[in-house]
């Protein structure tokens, strides 16, 4: 009797300590919470000077999320200045040609670089790999144009001119080729189980 009594105190005191610790995740999940969104909404203020909701930031915070992550991304260009953004090219390929949420030999896809700017001024586009990229990605500016092997080699001479407040949109297009010939596709069967994603850094500067 004496050692089933020790037992449920036992049994009670780890319940007690995971009950204490499930509340304690949830607070601090909370908070974490708060802390992210009123520290936006701070450098929100600080930069435009005005007071908004939390509806209205958490609607701007999925709006700019939404920006880099879909197939327009948007630079506002400054003279002089350089502004990057980082991209991930799985959010970037067709859903008709998607396979296993990652790319893959015979997927293709494309994104636009969407520019504007409050004086006229000339620009300049520049990529940079983050992680290795499979060996037939290509990538072109439009269709039966120049295929490119590297984003970096095709940014080499992307240059062009923004009027003051009109927008420039430059499209880039990407596919990996398949069943091209035997050892490309033994190439790219291993990169596929190698690969999921190719991330990549966009830099765009106004001169």
């Amino acid at each position: 009797m004496q050692k089933r009594k020790k037992r449920y105190i036992i049994i009670i005191i780890i319940l007690v300590c995971i009950i204490f610790y499930m509340i304690n995740s949830m607070k601090y999940n909370f908070l974490q919470e708060d802390v992210i969104f009123f520290q936006f909404l701070n450098s929100k203020n600080q930069s435009r000077g005005i007071s908004n909701t939390k509806k209205e930031i958490v609607e701007e915070i999925k709006k700019e999320e939404t920006t880099v992550n879909t197939k327009t991304i948007f630079f506002h260009v400054q003279y002089k200045n350089t502004k990057m953004k980082a991209i991930n090219l799985t959010d970037t390929v067709d859903n008709e040609t998607l396979v296993y949420e990652k790319i893959a030999p015979g997927t293709s896809g494309g994104f636009e670089i969407l520019l504007n700017a409050n004086q006229n001024m000339s620009y300049k586009i520049e990529f940079e790999s983050k992680n290795e990229k499979p060996n037939n990605l290509q990538f072109y500016t439009k269709e039966g144009g120049k295929r490119y092997s590297t984003l970096e080699e095709l940014g080499e001479n992307l240059t062009g001119e923004i009027l003051e407040n009109e927008e420039e949109i430059v499209p880039i297009y990407w596919e990996w080729k398949y069943e091209t010939n035997q050892e490309q596709n033994k190439q790219d069967t291993l990169e596929a189980k190698k690969m999921r994603e190719y991330h990549f850094l966009i830099y765009v500067q106004g001169c």
